[in-house]
């Protein structure tokens, strides 16, 4: 019974929980690393609230807090820790017993012993495992796992927080260094790399510190193991830290550098100054190497020279060089600078594509019952292709991209959040509490908080009516003050329906659902080659893409235009040879005539293009990308087209004849009014709109414009006239409307250009400064309220052709449903 009582143990594969808690806590008070946790006054803990949210766990806010700690028993050669695993949510410390490191060979790298940390890396860096641990075989260990909300209790105490550190530096040292061996070549020997764990270290900084100055000597050799720079020239002398960032800051003529560079291998060999400054942009990690202590050892010397200098592209000369300021650089700068280069799993949507529908957002509304896409975001304009004058402009929306390093999991009390072993970052809804704290540490606006309690069910009328709505529903139901609230953000669509077991590929909701094919999960660092290409040369080629850039090549797509194309062809050289040959109505046997043959596969034509509205319905299962059912659509439309046209001949026949042929032109002209409109408007509104905003957020900017103007009153009459007669008349003239879908320029240029323009009308009017301002003031507001009109114009356009394109198509299928009615009463006769 009293071991029993002492000991409830769980076995899973080949370790076994031990939730004895006084067994956890007097291992906690003879760890050396957490004695300060385990520390006592008198008959009680000093720490006993942390104690026991570590240990035990408490309630909070109807949630369950902790516990951080498990103690695990693991059996002869169990493994603790594997190799390349997203497992980044806990660390360990051995309690008993002893463990090995293996190589990638399976060998024993070394041991770890009583009081040794492992796995500290992957929480603090967000990485995957880069050691495998094993238990010996022949012997067992006690392992105490803590979890990543644990470490931000911890490191508090001053003996955990050096001893972790230290621990973390050290690995990191040895891994860095493991790292730049096997990338050379194994061209260091044992004692080279031994004399580089004795005198270089390993440094972490974050954003914005500056590395060293121009000007200053140069006394390390600084390699960036993972992280961003930025190299500038000419910041002033003797500005404090904080200063010249803002500086740099406005500077555009600057390089970014990542992973794999090097700095200070020109003064290896003789004294110099560096003639740069280098400022980090993320969190960045570095080997630094002292140059006093590398020159007592001239061969290490010679052969650190030559291997950092072959894969990095931070050499001297090149830094000396006149900075180019291309619209690579400044797309790279964007990218590194907003921080979605170092996303791991990022959705992007090229906005020349986006058609600005909504499907994305609803089909991750269907599918998770909650939105967590929003279509706003980082905007991204960079040349389309290497060199190319051509711009793509490319938007990263407000949806979680499953960070390298996630800030999100820093705040999270619960350990709710966490990366799990596929990679992903997700939210456990049965221990969030709704604190919004990973929401508010998320930069990218990535985690929403809802209410917990569901909405009644709408029944089937508001069923049935948002089923036949044209316009996107809003999904996300605003929280209020009291709900008790969950957070939420983007998981992926793991889970789901569109992904069960046993499927090879991941599927997206967002990106199934995009009629255009706009919408595309990438690597970043993949995608963004402009980024990519300022990484070292050796760690350049350690990035991989996540599937086909679609947005570069799309195979099935390309596919579906040549059969398209082809078929289009084929029925139309078929059809010219048999209206040559035969009458329609002439028999052909069996198949009786070729009306007949026509209507049959006009009516199987006009099915098939059908099924892109049914499968438009279709959320929550793979049937396959609907930009690939859009192109079946459009072909399929045009061949039934083609087909019908022969069937109707030249003589139009009775009363329902002429309607449903008329009901079909219909179709077909509204279908093609969108396919133009799909293709032209997307492009409009790219090069007009400073950055992507839903139509909600353009028709309330114009309610606020109009305010302003309303608000702009002058006692002056000559003013008056000019505000209320002369400036409308030019800026909402039609003239002045089109004139920005015919010679588009950003909002800042037309603003510049109509102060210009009624400048000189104040200088004819001899206007005082304080006349003058108003009518800045009101010529601003008016030239920003016709852009806004123009965007609002543009997104009307995209929707205009449907109401009709709808109507006229039902308006077929029922005359169609009569004609054939009609056809078999006649033929029955």
């Amino acid at each position: 019974m009293a071991l029993a009582g002492i000991m409830a143990a769980t076995l899973t594969e080949n370790r076994t929980a031990i939730e004895d808690h006084r067994e956890i806590l007097e291992i906690i008070g003879r760890v050396e690393l957490l004695s300060d946790l385990g520390e006592k006054q008198k008959d009680h803990y000093k720490f006993e609230l942390d104690l026991e949210v570590i240990v035990y766990g408490r309630t909070y806010q109807g949630g369950k807090v902790g516990p951080y700690a498990r103690l695990w028993l693991y059996l002869s050669g169990a493994e603790v820790i594997h190799t390349g695993e997203w497992a980044g949510n806990s660390f360990y410390i051995l309690v008993e017993g002893e463990l090995e490191v293996l190589d990638d060979g399976g060998k024993t790298e070394r041991v770890i012993r009583h009081g040794e940390t492992f796995g500290e890396m992957a929480v603090i860096e967000g990485d995957r495992r880069s050691t495998t641990v094993v238990v010996p075989e022949g012997s067992t260990a006690k392992v105490l796992e803590l979890q990543r909300p644990a470490l931000r209790l911890l490191r508090k105490f001053p003996k955990f927080a050096e001893t972790f550190n230290a621990h973390y530096q050290q690995h990191s040292l040895t891994e860095t260094l493991s790292t730049l061996r096997e990338v050379t070549g194994d061209a260091f020997s044992d004692d080279q790399i031994s004399t580089l764990a004795d005198i270089a270290r390993f440094k972490v900084y974050s954003k914005p510190h500056i590395l060293f100055r121009e000007g200053q000597p140069i006394t390390h050799v600084h390699f960036i193991n993972k992280g961003w720079v930025k190299v500038v020239r000419g910041l002033p002398a003797g500005l404090s830290e904080l200063e010249a960032v803002e500086v740099q800051e406005v500077q555009s003529a600057a390089r970014f550098l990542g992973a794999g560079n090097c700095f200070g291998l020109d003064a290896i060999s003789q004294d110099r100054h560096w003639q740069h400054t280098v400022i980090i942009q993320s969190r960045t990690e570095l080997l630094e190497i002292p140059l006093a202590d590398l020159r007592f050892n001239p061969e290490l010397m010679t052969i650190l020279g030559q291997q950092f200098s072959a894969f990095s592209e931070a050499d001297e000369r090149s830094l000396l060089e006149p900075i180019e300021i291309t619209r690579e650089a400044l797309a790279a700068r964007e990218e590194i600078t907003t921080g979605i280069v170092d996303g791991t799993n990022l959705l992007v949507m090229d906005m020349d594509l986006c058609v600005r529908c909504g499907n994305c957002s609803l089909a991750c509304h269907k599918v998770h019952g909650h939105s967590r896409l929003l279509r706003r975001g980082i905007l991204i304009e960079r040349p389309s292709r290497p060199q190319a004058l051509s711009i793509k402009s490319i938007m990263a929306p407000s949806v979680c991209m499953h960070c390298q390093d996630p800030e999100c999991l820093t705040g999270c009390p619960t350990g709710a959040i966490g990366r799990l072993p596929d990679g992903r970052i997700d939210i456990h809804p049965q221990t969030c509490i709704g604190c919004g704290d990973c929401a508010t540490q998320c930069p990218y606006n990535a985690i929403s908080l809802i209410p917990t309690k569901q909405p009644a069910d709408p029944g089937w009328f508001a069923k049935t009516k948002n089923f036949l709505r044209l316009t996107p529903q809003q999904s996300t139901p605003a929280a209020t003050e009291g709900d008790d609230l969950l957070a939420i953000k983007c998981n992926l669509c793991a889970g789901t329906s569109l992904n069960p077991s046993g499927k090879a590929t991941q599927r997206y909701s967002c990106e199934e659902n995009c009629p255009t094919g706009a919408l595309l999960r990438v690597n970043p660092r993949e995608y963004f080659s402009e980024a990519r290409n300022v990484l070292g040369t050796v760690y350049r080629d350690q990035t991989h893409a996540l599937g086909r850039n679609i947005h570069k090549k799309d195979t099935v797509a390309r596919l579906w235009h040549v059969v398209g194309v082809s078929t289009v062809v084929v029925i139309a050289v078929a059809a010219w040879w048999v209206l040559g040959r035969y009458s329609l109505d002439e028999p052909l046997g069996i198949l009786s005539s070729v009306r007949w043959i026509t209507g049959i596969l006009g009516l199987l034509g006009i099915l098939g293009a059908m099924l892109y509205l049914a499968r438009k319905q279709v959320y929550r299962k793979r049937r396959g990308p609907l930009r690939y059912w859009m192109l079946a659509h459009v072909y399929l439309g045009i061949i039934t087209c083609i087909v019908l046209m022969i069937h109707g001949g030249w003589h139009s026949g009775g009363l329902l004849t002429s309607a449903l042929m008329i009901s079909f032109d219909l179709t077909i002209l509204s279908g093609i009014v969108g396919i133009i409109s799909y293709i032209v408007v997307p492009r409009i509104l790219t090069n007009i709109e400073d950055e992507p905003l839903l139509v909600d957020d353009l028709v309330a900017r114009r309610k606020e414009l109009r305010e302003e103007l309303a608000l702009i009153v002058t006692d002056d009459g000559r003013l008056g006239d000019l505000i209320n007669k002369k400036l409308p008349r030019r800026m909402f003239s039609l003239r002045y409307l089109l004139a920005q879908y015919v010679r588009p320029v950003k909002l800042t240029t037309q603003l510049a250009q109509a102060r210009e323009e009624f400048e000189a009308e104040a200088d004819r009017l001899a206007l005082s400064s304080a006349s003058r301002l108003t009518l800045v003031n009101a010529v601003e507001t008016t030239a920003t309220l016709r852009r806004v009109d123009a965007l609002i114009y543009l997104h009307h356009l995209l929707k205009l052709w449907i109401a009709p394109h709808a109507v006229s198509t039902t308006l077929l299928l029922v005359l169609m449903v009569a004609h054939i009615v009609q056809v078999l009463y006649f033929v029955g006769r």
